[in-house]
């Protein structure tokens, strides 16, 4: 009986437990779906941004100015991991807003705000100098307003009509330098011995890592490099201010003088060497501003920022495109080359290659522009990205390339391919060498009392363990693979670009070229920007009409929906997983090598100094 009255009681509360469950379930379903509801609403309840009549267009660009924005995990920045604020602006976003503000009466004049700028480099300030052009050509004025302006804000400003800058402000103009720690004498200490494999007398990554000082080689590619691209900054910074030809070049030189000679003043010294227009606090900004354009309601300037101005106008101008035209399409390659799938941000071989063969088999896509901004990467990657192309190529329909800020190494193996090839003056090309490392950690570890033995089958086997010392078998088949693979980017050179291998050479051993340098040199056939890129693909496809259209990894609906409420498949199961660790922030140059060296042996062709200038 006490049993049976035990049994009835452990089902009573095995049922009442199972309700409990259900409950719950059900209960978390429930707040789910309201979630999902209120989501939803706001979503699709959002009134679209208005634009003023007689308004300010302000251009305010943050962080860096990018081909394509980097894959950002919400999840961090929502957590306090990730950077504040935005860190990239997206360079298509900046030239659509003033491109459409041209033809929109209601925008009186642009004011360009660039305190938030942290890098565009001078190709990309280009591209949104021609805009700002054609704006200014309708008779309406740009205003460039700062507390101070770095080197890289003070290009942009020099776009507008006039300057304002804080009375405590200053104008940096320093030139351009390329200084780096060496780090040869720390890995000896460490007894940590990187062997590289270079082909290529000016291919000078992981240089840093063997010497400790800069190579006669890299001093004397980078040091034309940087002089030929100062020379056009400082044309385009005395074109803009009519300034004499050496003004900049003088006010770099003798800072230290001028700044005595005005106490100290950096704003003055600027004010009075005609850099800038005037001296403006913020607050007279905000009137100045006021007196050209108005206030709003609320007693602020008339003016519309121009994410929001892109929010207001793109549904009227994205509906009103002819759907049934022929498309050019545009494919963006940005950032480094990697092995299989890859992020925003970097380029994956498999990504771009599974882009490239849906632009092929895409009837309405009649021609294809392939915009690279790229030091390169992966020699494997850049191949199968190139055999792409080639595939695309046999369908009869035109490829161009258009190059960035960057297109240098794997960025020009990704090129060769092209019908044509479009570049700026100033964009960092060439670089056509190939390098691979290995390091090799046995004197580190043998200090530390740890030491590698076993067996093998052949001589091989093993041969590639960091663990271990680099046999010279080994060192001669990583010799024989970098020479073989040197060898074949140079005919791939040879055969995009219809000229003698012995010719490619002469341009090769990794030397790096400015756009300008590279079409005298027949490695680029015209020079423009992407507009000009895609204006030639049209021509070569017959086209009298088309419409842009940008090809890019398209995302599912339940992933948009993660992203707008701050979570990713990733951070989700980052989170589940307890990944909470903090990141190291490291730049590109120590990204690069860092991915590098996770695969011992394997072959880049990398570009690793080729920074956008």
């Amino acid at each position: 009986m006490g049993q049976r009255h035990r049994g009835l009681l452990r089902r009573a509360f095995a049922w009442l437990w199972a309700c409990v469950g259900w409950l719950r379930v059900s209960l978390s379903n429930l707040v789910f779906l309201l979630l999902l509801v209120v989501v939803f609403f706001t979503l699709f309840s959002e009134r679209l941004p208005q634009v003023p009549d007689g308004a300010a267009l302000v251009i305010d660009p943050s962080g860096a100015v990018v081909e394509q924005l980097s894959f950002v995990d919400p999840l961090a920045n929502l957590f306090g991991r990730g950077q504040q604020g935005e860190r990239e602006t997206l360079l298509r976003d900046l030239v659509e807003a003033v491109r459409h503000a041209k033809d929109d009466r209601r925008i009186a004049m642009i004011v360009l705000a660039t305190d938030a700028l942290a890098g565009a480099g001078i190709t990309k300030i280009a591209d949104m100098a021609a805009e700002l052009d054609a704006f200014r050509a309708t008779g309406r004025k740009v205003v460039a307003v700062g507390d101070a302006f770095t080197q890289e804000q003070y290009l942009l400003a020099t776009q507008a009509d006039e300057i304002w800058m804080h009375p405590l402000g200053s104008v940096e103009l320093s030139g351009y330098a390329s200084y780096r720690n060496y780090y040869a004498g720390v890995l000896q200490k460490l007894r940590i011995d990187l062997h590289v494999f270079r082909a290529g007398t000016f291919k000078s990554a992981f240089e840093f890592l063997e010497r400790s000082d800069m190579s006669d080689a890299d001093r004397l590619a980078t040091g034309e490099l940087l002089r030929e691209v100062w020379s056009a900054f400082t044309a385009i910074v005395t074109d803009r201010r009519h300034l004499p030809p050496e003004a900049a070049d003088q006010y770099a030189n003798r800072i230290d003088t001028i700044l005595e000679r005005h106490a100290g003043d950096a704003g003055a010294a600027a004010l009075e060497y005609g850099f800038i227009d005037a001296l403006k606090s913020r607050a007279a900004i905000d009137k100045a501003l006021k007196e050209m354009v108005g206030a709003d309601r609320d007693g602020n300037v008339n003016s519309l920022g121009f994410r929001d101005y892109l929010a207001a106008v793109r549904p009227s101008f994205d509906l009103a495109q002819e759907r049934k035209q022929p498309a050019v399409g545009v494919i963006v390659a940005s950032g480094m080359i990697l092995d299989g799938e890859q992020p925003a941000g970097t380029v994956g071989g498999e990504t771009l290659a599974r882009l490239i063969d849906g632009a092929a088999t895409d009837a309405q896509v009649a021609a294809l522009v392939l915009r690279v901004d790229s030091p390169g990467g992966s020699a494997f990657a850049s191949e199968i990205i190139r055999e792409a192309l080639l595939e695309f190529r046999a369908t009869g329909k035109p490829l161009v390339v258009s190059m960035g800020s960057v297109a240098a190494s794997g960025g020009y193996w990704i090129a060769a391919p092209a019908d044509e090839i479009w570049a700026a003056p100033t964009t960092i090309t060439g670089s056509i060498g190939v390098l691979s490392a290995f390091p090799s950690f046995a004197r580190a570890l043998g200090e530390l009392g740890i030491h590698n033995d076993g067996v093998a089958t052949t001589r091989s086997a093993g041969g590639l363990d960091p663990s271990r010392e680099l046999s010279p078998q080994m060192r001669k088949v990583m010799e024989l693979a970098n020479a073989y693979t040197y060898r074949r980017f140079m005919e791939i050179v040879a055969e995009g670009r219809g000229m003698p291998v012995e010719r490619v050479a002469e341009l090769a051993e990794g030397r790096v070229w400015t756009g300008a340098q590279a079409e005298a040199n027949g490695l680029v056939d015209h020079l423009g920007n992407l507009d000009d890129a895609i204006a030639a693909a049209a021509r070569l496809a017959t086209l009298d009409t088309w419409r842009t259209r940008w090809i890019e990894e398209p995302r599912s609906l339940a992933a948009q929906l993660l992203a707008r409420l701050s979570l990713t498949p990733q951070s989700l199961l980052a989170r589940l997983a307890g990944g909470m660790a903090a990141g190291i922030a490291l730049d590109e140059p120590a990204r690069a090598l860092a991915t590098a060296l996770r695969t011992p042996g394997a072959q880049y062709a990398l570009c690793s100094a080729c920074v956008p200038l």
